[in-house]
Formats: C-alpha cells, sequence, structure tokens
C-alpha cells in the first residue's frame, strides 16, 4: 500500500473500519468453519490422526473435481489457526477443536451448530419477518439440536433439581417439555423409587427422549407422551413438577393460566420447579429472547420478578427464584409450593 492511499483511508476513517470489519471476519468464520467441521466428523477424525488430503478426499464421494474446494475449505481452518498442516497432513491445532472433536461435548458443539443456523437467520431475517408480519414458527427450529445445545445448562439445572427433589422415598414426577430425558434421568439418577411422565410437545424429540430413557435402563419407570399440557386434564397426583428451559414456549399474557393448570396436577404441598433464562443476560441469552418473542405461540424470556408474581397468581405458596448461573448473566431457578 502506498503511504498516499494509508493516508487517505486513516483521515476518512475507512481505516479504521477496515480493521473493525477485519475483527469480525475471524470469529464468524471461525463459528461457522468448526461447527461444520464438528458435525461432519472431521473433528473426530483429526483428533484420532493426522490426515493428507488425499485421505480426507477419499473418505468423501469421489470427484476429483472438487478437490481444490475441499483443500480451500481446509485452508480456511488452518487461516482460523483450529488446523495445522504438516508433513504428515492436517491435524487439530487449537484447544477449542480438541474439545469439540470430544464425544463428550456434544452439547457444545449443538450451541456452536445453533449459532451458525438457527441464531444467523433470526438476526439475519427478524426485520424483514416483522416488515412482513410474518413470525418465526416452531418448524423453524430443529427440536433434536435444541435439545442437544440446551444440555450445556445440565450443571445448573442437576444443581436445581437437586434442591427440589428428595433423595429417598415415593416420588412422582411430571415433566413439561422433556427435551432429551436427561433432566429425568437425573432426577431418576438421585432418587431410586422416583417414577415419571414427560411430556413433549414435538414428536421426534420425545421419540429421542424414549429412547434416551429406554437404553439407560429407565424404561420401566418413566412414561414420555407427546402432548400439550394445556390440552392434558389435570389430576393431582404428582409429587414434583418440573419446566427446564421453556417458559417462554407460552405467551406471557397466557402463563399464569398455564401455571394454574399445572398447579392442579400436583398434590397438597406439591413442588414446582422452573429453570430458565432471564432477560438482561449476555448476548446469547438476548439471541434466545429474540427467538421467543419473534416465534409465535412464544413469549419473551421473564424476568425475576415478574416470574414471582406469575407463580403467586397462579396459586403457589412460598414461591423463590435464585440465580444457579454467572453473576453476570441471568439463569433462574424458581422453585414453588401448591398450598397444602
Amino acid at each position: 500500500m502506498r503511504l498516499a492511499t494509508f493516508g487517505s483511508l486513516l483521515v476518512s476513517g475507512r481505516l479504521e473500519l477496515l480493521f473493525g470489519l477485519a475483527g469480525l471476519a475471524t470469529p464468524f468464520y471461525r463459528v461457522c468453519f468448526l461447527s461444520t467441521a464438528a458435525t461432519s466428523g472431521l473433528l473426530r477424525r483429526l483428533a484420532a490422526a493426522p490426515a493428507s488430503l488425499e485421505a480426507l478426499a477419499a473418505e468423501l464421494p469421489p470427484d476429483p473435481s472438487l478437490r481444490d474446494g475441499l483443500a480451500t475449505w481446509l485452508e480456511v481452518g488452518v487461516r482460523t489457526r483450529d488446523l495445522v498442516k504438516g508433513r504428515r497432513g492436517y491435524r487439530l491445532r487449537s484447544r477449542l477443536a480438541r474439545q469439540l472433536a470430544d464425544p463428550g461435548n456434544d452439547a457444545a458443539v449443538a450451541v456452536l451448530e445453533e449459532m451458525a443456523t438457527l441464531h444467523h437467520r433470526l438476526l439475519r431475517e427478524t426485520p424483514e419477518r416483522m416488515r412482513q408480519g410474518r413470525p418465526f414458527a416452531l418448524a423453524d427450529q430443529d427440536g433434536e439440536l435444541v435439545a442437544r445445545s440446551s444440555r450445556v445448562l445440565e450443571p445448573f439445572v442437576r444443581e436445581a433439581i437437586d434442591d427440589a427433589l428428595p433423595a429417598d422415598g415415593p416420588c412422582r414426577l411430571l415433566e413439561v417439555g422433556c427435551g432429551s430425558g436427561i433432566h429425568i434421568k437425573h432426577a431418576a439418577d438421585r432418587n431410586p423409587r422416583l417414577t415419571a411422565v414427560g411430556l413433549e410437545l414435538q414428536p421426534a424429540v420425545a421419540a429421542v427422549a424414549t429412547t434416551n430413557l429406554r437404553d439407560w435402563g429407565l424404561g420401566d419407570r418413566v412414561v414420555v407422551e407427546v402432548g400439550d399440557l394445556r390440552a392434558r386434564p389435570p389430576e393431582p397426583a404428582f409429587d414434583v413438577a418440573t419446566l427446564h428451559n421453556n417458559i417462554y414456549y407460552f405467551p406471557t399474557t397466557e402463563r399464569v393460566a398455564v401455571l394454574r393448570h399445572l398447579r392442579a396436577f400436583l398434590k397438597p404441598a406439591g413442588r414446582l420447579l422452573l429453570t430458565t433464562a432471564g432477560r438482561g443476560g449476555s448476548p446469547g441469552m438476548e439471541v434466545l429472547n429474540l427467538w421467543a418473542a419473534a416465534t409465535a405461540g412464544c413469549g419473551p424470556l421473564p424476568d425475576a420478578d415478574e416470574m414471582l408474581a406469575q407463580l403467586r397468581e397462579a396459586g403457589f405458596a412460598e414461591a423463590r427464584a435464585r440465580n444457579i448461573f454467572a453473576p453476570t448473566d441471568r439463569y433462574y431457578a424458581f422453585l414453588a409450593e401448591n398450598p397444602r
């Protein structure tokens, strides 16, 4: 670059703009590359051993004319410093890439995939959809992906479950929106005498939960049913009811009625545990808030005071809230009791 060009860009402010764009580009490209590298199996393949371009190309549908495209895609990973190319071929370079290659970190892979797909769509499409009066729909969301990604919150939800459920003795649990079934599994592992009903709105997710619970050896203690809580006739047969990461699937104006209806499933002195992200947190939480607010049939994330007021209006007693996430973010466990 000539000095005159540099000076012109500097004086106009465009040099700062270009550096600002460059600073945004690498994290964005890295999210896109790593999410695909993880879901395609590349990270696990390279975690096992380095691989040459020829070896990687041989594992894909044979089309020599596309080899340059594969090589260039891999080069993006080199430029983001997640891969390195040496004499033995490509291998993982970054700690993040190695962590994402671990099958035990599938929830983090799902979060990354959600960022690159659903979150990207939300941020790109919301203004035009609002202009057209065309909100997002539940069908725009990959239910299985969301069930996987929500598992990153498991340590915090487990803590809340431990506070709400007895460690022993007969206990009947109703979980509304059971996702993968992992939270029911933790409750059942904690209390060997617990039985449960998982209620799931999306049939594909319910099928995954049923398979998981059977594989975990809980098929004789847990039943997963497909349906909407609001359409289910209540019976006061449960000691505990839980809603994890789904109160925002109900519009704000309907939440008191939903909570009142759910209370009718609880025995006297039965407990409700509700965990949810709240408004005012990190950008990631705000994107979740955007999804909830811009999706038909859903509603914005609650804040703590609003949720407590709605629980009390629904007839619950002794409702309390606790932030179970980082102090700088908002992720709450609400615990309320049905009057005796």
